[in-house]
């Protein structure tokens, strides 16, 4: 079966979990027999060696269009796609706005479509829909929308960009079946958006436990110190509940004051989080390490002793799986996908920072509910793999192909 799928991101060159699903579910495609071809907008320097991998803006100029800086992100705004090209003057490269880009994007998929052999496309969230729906158009192959988050999610609700929303309603009526990435999400379009729930699949995200690389040495300083290490690695953004996270802290260290906790990623909120860190008098034991990849993020995920997932609204939540993998015990928000599937965890609802805290001083205090978490968990996810989800989405593939 031949795959012609859409993204917006792929590592390493992405900004969070959805570059990460893109990539397991291409390589768990390829060891099921499909043979994808990922199409993403911009030329970046990045393959896979289990897909072929081909750049919307190289079909006219050439396979050698020379790789640029690029404001590719899975998470962007209008806005901050504004401020990247007027930072980085690149308005002769990319379309006036976000949304020219996206519509750029779509167009040019008219030609890929024409150009590649394939069964069905797959493509993934908004920014990419409109290239899957374009070449569903031209070429009459069924089309399937992969929902790794909404709008919904990303503004929590508030401030709902309406041209996302509607790009979004309409992706989700076009599309012949719909992914989304837990029931969770899969409520969330069926609520707001009107669609049948006949129409959507569950497919969740997963980690490959086969892929965690050797230990990494990680900040041991810290660790002789006798300090306990809390981690948060995500956007910092409004979605991920980067706020909470700082709160239940202050109410944390109140009660012991021998914790670090550690923030790695970037967004939108940083500055308003670093502000807030002070304002409580918790600057000195809260550290942000910007975005991490590779080496460091391993190295840091080796020396937590607790992981927090915050969100406010979570489709899924790749990176507790990340931090079990590393034997990381984890603590995640029930307004999360992953909670849907993760048992071996602590679970609170983001809002309830007090109950939060209680939790994240259980876990540093009692040495036996860590070990349990810890281990526990880490067997939990070596049960989870991108093979069988990838297998899940062939057998859409052929049920959309049958109708």
């Amino acid at each position: 079966m031949n795959v012609l799928m859409f993204g917006w991101e792929f590592p390493p060159y992405n900004s969070g979990g959805l570059g990460v699903a893109c990539e397991g579910l291409v390589r768990g495609l390829s060891q099921a027999g499909a043979r994808v071809t990922f199409v993403l907008p911009k030329t970046l320097d990045c393959k896979s060696d289990y897909g072929k991998i081909i750049f919307a803006d190289a079909l006219r100029s050439g396979s050698h269009a020379k790789a640029s800086v690029s404001a590719i992100s899975g998470y962007i705004s209008s806005t901050q796609y504004a401020a990247f090209v007027e930072k980085y003057g690149l308005r002769h490269f990319y379309a006036a706005d976000l949304f020219g880009e996206v519509m750029h994007y779509a167009q040019e998929a008219e030609h890929i479509a024409l150009s590649e052999e394939f069964d069905i496309i797959h493509c993934h969230d908004w920014l990419a829909c409109p290239a899957g729906l374009m070449a569903k158009r031209v070429s009459g192959k069924p089309l399937v929308v992969h929902v790794h988050a909404t709008e919904l999610d990303r503004t929590g609700g508030n401030n709902v960009d309406e041209r996302v929303y509607n790009i979004e309603k309409e992706i989700f009526e076009q599309a012949d079946v719909i992914i989304a990435v837990s029931n969770f999400t899969k409520n969330k379009i069926v609520r707001h958006y009107g669609i049948h729930p006949k129409k959507i699949r569950v497919v969740y995200n997963a980690i490959d436990y086969d892929d965690i690389p050797p230990f990494v040495q990680g900040i041991g300083g810290l660790k002789r110190l006798g300090k306990k290490i809390v981690l948060f690695v995500g956007r910092i953004t409004l979605q991920k509940g980067p706020d909470y996270f700082i709160r239940a802290a202050k109410r944390v260290l109140e009660k012991n004051p021998d914790v670090i906790f550690i923030v790695a990623g970037s967004g939108d909120m940083e500055r308003q989080i670093i502000e807030e860190a002070a304002s409580l008098n918790i600057a000195d034991k809260v550290l942000f390490a910007g975005f991490l990849r590779g080496d460091e993020l391993i190295a840091l995920y080796r020396t937590a002793d607790l992981f927090v997932l915050s969100s406010v609204s979570e489709p899924f939540g790749i990176a507790p799986l990340e931090a079990l993998s590393h034997g990381v015990p984890v603590l995640i928000s029930k307004q999360s996908g992953l909670s849907e599937v993760l048992v071996n965890s602590l679970k609170v609802d983001f809002w309830d920072i007090n109950e939060m805290a209680n939790k994240i001083l259980a876990v540093l205090t009692h040495k036996e509910l860590h070990e349990t978490l810890k281990e526990h968990g880490q067997a939990e996810v070596k049960k989870m793999n991108w093979q069988d989800q990838a297998k899940k989405c062939i057998g859409i593939y052929q049920e959309v192909l049958r109708a």
